[in-house]
């Protein structure tokens, strides 16, 4: 076998592989002697199916797999032998493959390489941050958000929703006599209107309703809405009300329970503390964040043309996925598209330079994702979804997202490193 390559420019090359029929054909033979000892097929004991059997069931799939393993055997040649720095994945048109009468083959494989640059001075970028404050009104503001979430549903009765209650029912929409949605078990509450709907019919109608009763509220249909021909019409939000609840919040000594604390004060502290925190992870992702984009303006990055066309191609196909999963109709992605193009285009570049720059940068400080980094992050992610931390493991190897997840992991250390070799002011 052997394998060149020829740089078509800075950033492309093209690797040529070419496979003798010798090479080829011995194995192939020898992947036709591996499968024949495995196969089973009716009427066959098992390593005696001959090859002619095999060869009219599995053939086009074996050589199929024998060129595959020649192909990536010489673009692993030509990469080491030139040095070569590949990004993306390789591309092997079908035109570009020509196999010869005796059974070996020629082809050729488009290679997109990592640019060359000079990283640039990283270390004691000067940075502005906001200091960070916590105010008394915040820490009221959270005691009430708390209280709030610990809030019980109960029964309300006879009393009818109050205000700050709320109800499950089920939600109908209405153009004239026509229902265009129904959905049951709704969470309603006074205080939160549903889009489209009219505020205070809204609320007038939700105050004091009672399981069983049918409350009919005027609504405009949202600009979002399908059909698109009835976004901006009026129309009927019927709320089949099924039960009623009133909210039973905690007291404070149920907070302080709950926060481990033996007062007020003592609370209002822990809060405090909560939120400075809180504020503070803000501010570091943001002076993160702000780091990063300074590199990126520092570093002038050619990015390859073929590895950019693909970048492109996956958003917008994924914003075809979103668009579609939203009942958007084919012009409406088309338009959309279209109207997106140089943005699609801009956030490829952007986002593929930082790319660069995190890997490089990680390189040049050997900063690296440890097994323990990994199995954290499947710890927190376990964690936050209330599931094991087996299952996240197994969803992570079964959708090959495992080297994604590490790659998150080595941004957030080099974006750490950023932060803590800057220079930061408070403004």
């Amino acid at each position: 076998m052997e394998a060149t390559f020829e740089t078509i420019d800075t950033c492309e090359v093209v690797v040529t592989v070419s496979v003798p029929a010798d090479e080829f054909n011995a194995e192939l033979n020898s992947n036709f002697a591996r499968l024949a000892q495995n196969v089973k097929m009716k009427g066959f004991r098992p390593g005696k199916v001959p090859k002619s059997v095999i060869e009219k069931h599995h053939g086009e799939q074996l050589r199929s797999e024998t060129q595959q393993h020649f192909v990536n055997q010489g673009l692993q040649q030509a990469v080491s032998e030139g040095e070569l720095r590949p990004v993306g994945q390789p591309r092997l048109a079908q035109d570009d493959l020509e196999v010869a009468e005796g059974g070996g083959f020629t082809c050729k494989v488009g290679l997109s390489l990592r640019p060359t640059y000079e990283l640039g001075e990283y270390k004691g970028l000067t940075i502005e941050a906001p200091k960070v404050e916590v105010t008394d009104d915040e820490v009221d503001e959270a005691i009430t958000g708390l209280r709030e979430g610990q809030a019980r549903p109960e029964p309300a009765g006879d009393g009818g929703c109050a205000e700050d209650g709320m109800a499950l029912g089920k939600i109908e929409l209405l153009s004239g006599e026509n229902v265009l949605m129904a959905r049951e078990g709704m969470r309603l509450s006074p205080q939160t209107v549903p889009p489209g709907l009219h505020e205070e019919p809204y609320k007038a109608a939700m105050i004091g309703s009672k399981d069983g009763d049918v409350l009919d509220v005027p609504m405009t249909f949202p600009d979002d809405f399908q059909p698109e021909e009835l976004r901006g019409t009026e129309g009927l939000c019927r709320i089949t009300v099924a039960q009623v609840f009133d909210m039973q919040r905690p007291t404070d000594e149920d907070l302080m329970k709950l926060l481990k604390v033996d007062d007020m004060d003592a609370m209002k502290e822990r809060v405090r503390e909560d939120i400075q925190r809180h504020k503070e992870n803000q501010r570091n992702q943001q002076i993160e964040l702000n780091l990063l984009e300074k590199l990126i303006e520092m570093h002038d990055i050619e990015i390859p043309a073929r590895l950019l066309a693909d970048q492109i191609a996956n958003r917008k196909m994924s914003a075809q996925q979103q668009m579609a999963g939203q009942g958007a109709s084919e012009e409406e992605i088309a338009a959309e598209l279209e109207q997106n193009e140089s943005n699609f285009e801009t956030e490829a570049i952007h986002n593929t330079k930082a790319l660069f720059l995190l890997e490089d940068l990680a390189q040049a400080e050997g900063i690296q994702v440890q097994n323990e980094d990994v199995a954290r992050k499947f710890q927190e992610i376990a964690q936050r979804n209330q599931t094991s931390v087996e299952e996240v493991q197994k969803y992570y190897s079964e959708n090959n997202l495992i080297n994604q997840l590490a790659m998150e992991i080595l941004e957030i250390k080099v974006r750490a490193f950023l932060r803590e070799n800057a220079e930061i002011t408070e403004g």
